[in-house]
């Protein structure tokens, strides 16, 4: 994996959009979640109450598995639209548990 194609590809800004669409779009299903940290850090995102968990889920996206190798051109540059938005949701859905334990307790209380 590139780490230069992973830093350029959390400063895309066309990935960036796309991140927080995805999060915005699964944290409507997850606000009323069973699990309290997850039920959590989806109404922090719908409200932008912690701006610091989209930066989080936009870091763990692109360092998602592949995912700097998959958009390095091969030239120093990269093409964020070869990330197709199956690959997004995957990655923001395989996190949610992750980020919403760093963020909140079991209880959904912040740490």
């Amino acid at each position: 994996m590139s780490f230069k194609s992973q830093a350029q590809l959390e400063s895309d800004t066309w990935f960036q959009q796309r991140v927080r669409a995805c999060t915005i779009q699964q944290s409507e299903t997850y606000k009323d979640d069973g699990r309290p940290d997850i039920a959590a850090t989806a109404i922090a995102i719908l409200t932008d109450a912690n701006v610091n968990i989209g930066f989080t889920f936009l870091r763990m996206a692109a360092a998602g598995p592949l995912i700097a190798d998959k958009v390095d051109l091969g030239d120093g540059t990269i093409d964020s639209t070869l990330i197709t938005d199956v690959d997004i949701l995957a990655l923001v859905q395989n996190q949610f548990p992750t980020i919403a334990a760093m963020f909140y307790d079991s209880t959904g209380n912040p740490k």
